[in-house]
This record gives structure tokens, sequence and C-alpha cells, in this order.
């Protein structure tokens, strides 16, 4: 009954993390593509609106300005740190204990980037707040389902499975130490037996 219990309980929280890991992944994926698109038709987009080829409104023309202005290397290494941030989601669905560590680490990148590329201006608080808000629910979800508890288990279990390898060499050196000295004793008796003949 109290299996059955902690199961549901097990099942239950799961079920809560899933739900969340999806918006994360809806969220990663199109970061992704969206930046990944963006960093390779950058020169493109900026050679056609140099040229005329493209217009945007008038009331636009600073916000654009600011993208072109935006270095390519931006939008890739955002690109791949989304990448990384999906890569990690993926992980904690598996309810794995590296996936959030990679995502903790892809987001953290994420904004260190934009900091640095863009600006503090760039960088709404918001956004901070927001992403630091979902690391800690992922830490605590993962956390009441065991997932760092049980690695550290699995560490301790193959710590004593050593120890237990160590005990038994061990003993079974001393077995070897005294069989040897039984048949030296046993050699060395032989030619006083003889002797006594």
């Amino acid at each position: 009954m109290e299996n059955n219990l902690e199961q549901q309980i097990f099942e239950t929280r799961r079920r809560n993390l899933r739900i969340i890991l999806t918006l994360s992944i809806i969220g990663s994926g199109l970061y992704f593509i969206s930046y990944l698109m963006t960093g390779m038709a950058l020169p493109a987009l900026k050679a056609m609106y140099q040229s005329g080829s493209i217009t945007f409104p008038p009331e636009t023309t600073v916000l654009v300005e600011q993208f072109f202005e935006t270095p390519r290397s931006f939008f890739l290494c955002s690109a791949l740190l989304y990448a990384a941030s999906l890569t990690g989601v993926i992980l904690m669905w598996n309810l794995r204990k590296s996936g959030f560590h990679l995502y903790t680490l892809a987001q953290l990148l994420v904004m260190l980037v934009t900091l640095l590329f863009l600006g503090r201006e760039r960088l709404p608080l918001g956004d901070i707040m927001f992403t630091l808000l979902f690391i800690v629910y992922y830490y605590i979800a993962l956390r009441n389902l065991g997932v760092f508890s049980r690695a550290v288990a699995n560490d301790n279990g193959e710590s004593g499975n050593d120890n237990n390898e160590d005990d038994n060499n061990q003993s079974g050196n001393s077995e070897d130490e005294n069989t040897s000295r039984t048949v030296t004793d046993s050699d060395d008796g032989q030619p006083q037996d003889d002797l006594h003949q």
C-alpha cells in the first residue's frame, strides 16, 4: 500500500515536471531555429537593406539599424547555446542529472553572451528573473524525484563494491600465504622424518 502511494506521488511529480519541460522544449527549440536562421541570413538581409531592395516603416528605422549592426557571431553563438539548452531539457525529461547542469550552464551563458554583445540595456531584468525561476524549479523538481540522491547512492554502491573486492583480494592473498607456509613446513619436515628412520 505504501509503495503504491509513493509510486503515485512519483508519477504525479514527474508529470508536472514534464509539463514545464514541454514549455522549455518549445521555447529553446524556437529560439534555436530563429537565431540560427537569422545568423545564416543576416549578411544577405543587410546587403538587401543597404541596396534598398527591402524597406521598413520609418518609425522602425532605429530598431532595424540596431538589428543589422548586431554581430553575426551573436546569433550563431546564441543558436548553439539554445541547442545545448534543448539537449539539457531532453536529458531532464529522462531524469538525467547531467541535463540539469547542461541546461543551467547554457541559460547562464545565453545571458552572458547577450550582455557582452548587446550591453546591459538589451538584457531585461524580467528575462533574468524568468530564467532563474526555471532553474530553481527544475532543481527542486529533480531533487524531489530523487535524481540527485540516486546519483550519490550509485557512487556509494560502486565504492562499496570496490571495497568488497579489495577485502576479497586480501583474504585470497592471506589464504595463498597460509597454503604456502603449510607446503613449506611439510617440505621441511620430510627430511627430519628420513633422518629418524
